[in-house]
């Protein structure tokens, strides 16, 4: 069975990208499937991809208001179709579904498409929505439930995001007192970190005022963000910067901007929050697990799936600092909750990895799901 997907995008920046290498590395070990990738940009997945030993093919879609590249788009991915024997088409994400979706549908090739986010359905969504599909994978039973909601026509599954368990593996990683040492970290100090894009609906200015709580009562602690600016907030970054300077908290937040080595700097966590108004699902939750970092993430969509309050992690109520703070603080005085949350979260984690993703993927077109 051969399973063409085809990606937008071909950066390693964000939650799809990243999960399409997870997919990509574990059908490698599984050999669940014979996939052909179709990147519509070049970059470093593409090139990821192509290392692992995937066929892969790079038409540079442009932007969508160019009707000419559009159009030698939708040639591009019916030659590749033809020339890869294509049976299923997987489009990544939404955005990839409005150019393979009618050129599948029109080749009698069965299609489907991974919804990542929630659906919001504005214009360009409601094409998406028009264009036949077998199903929609979705990442979470909270974005099923919003999908299902707009388009009742082609059902919604849920597929959870993973985590590459080796990647994420603690015997290959430097100790947390190493990572520290490496990262420049204080040793002794309690570090509670995020990793997110700096956009405000990810709840970092939330996570700065549950610092300045916190650090009233302890001085000493070190709060880290690890993420860089996006495109559609340009501001965002110089006003969280603000904040922790009007806070009193400038010299305990360390901004470390997007790293590429995301493991080691959760490693160093003592705690990980996940502070997102509304998150779909939320993988650093998942990689915090895998680490054994007690992990306090907000109650909204796709943490309450993945964390089981108070066993494997704590829920609080999104854009509640305070609440926040009462969390962090229970986790950095109660030892014996502590390690409990963080060996609830270590078995926790066993059921997102990167294996069943692939096999789950696959089962949308075969097996169990199949859409024939």
């Amino acid at each position: 069975m051969k399973v063409g997907i085809v990606m937008p995008l071909a950066g390693l920046r964000g939650g799809a990208e990243i999960m399409l290498l997870h997919l990509l590395k574990a059908n490698k070990r599984t050999g669940n499937a014979d996939f052909s990738i179709l990147f519509l940009e070049d970059g470093p997945l593409a090139h990821e991809a192509k290392a692992l030993g995937y066929s892969v093919t790079v038409c540079s879609a442009g932007k969508l208001r160019q009707i000419g590249r559009f159009l030698r788009t939708e040639w591009a991915i019916f030659v590749w179709l033809k020339r890869e024997r294509i049976h299923y088409v997987l489009s990544w994400m939404s955005k990839a579904h409005l150019y393979a979706g009618p050129v599948a549908y029109l080749s009698r090739v069965e299609s489907a498409w991974y919804q990542h986010g929630f659906s919001s359905m504005d214009a360009m969504e409601r094409w998406i929505n028009r264009i036949p599909a077998k199903a929609i994978a979705c990442p979470s039973e909270a974005t099923r439930t919003v999908q299902a909601s707009h388009n009742d026509k082609v059902p919604a599954i849920v597929i959870y995001p993973s985590v590459d368990l080796e990647e994420y593996d603690t015997t290959k990683l430097p100790s947390k007192s190493a990572a520290r040492d490496e990262l420049g970290l204080p040793a002794d100090a309690t570090v509670i970190g995020i990793v997110a894009r700096l956009q405000r609906w990810k709840g970092i200015h939330t996570f700065l005022e549950a610092a300045s709580i916190v650090s009233k009562s302890s001085p000493g602690i070190r709060f880290v963000v690890v993420g860089g600016p996006h495109e559609s907030e340009p501001d965002y970054p110089g006003e969280l910067r603000a904040q922790a300077e009007k806070a009193g908290i400038a010299d305990q937040v360390i901004f470390a901007g997007h790293q590429s080595n995301v493991p080691l700097w959760v490693q160093s966590f003592d705690i990980l929050v996940h502070a997102s108004d509304k998150e779909p699902f939320g993988m650093v939750i998942i990689e915090g697990m895998a680490l054994g970092k007690a992990v306090i993430a907000s109650r909204e969509g796709g943490p309450r799936e993945s964390i089981q309050d108070g066993k494997s992690g704590l829920l609080v109520p999104p854009q509640d600092a305070c609440k926040l703070a009462d969390a962090m603080r229970r986790l950095m005085t109660d030892t014996a909750l502590y390690d409990s949350v963080s060996k609830a979260g270590l078995e926790r984690v066993k059921s997102f990895g990167s294996e069943r993703l692939a096999k789950e993927v696959v089962g949308l077109f075969i097996g169990r799901g199949s859409l024939q």
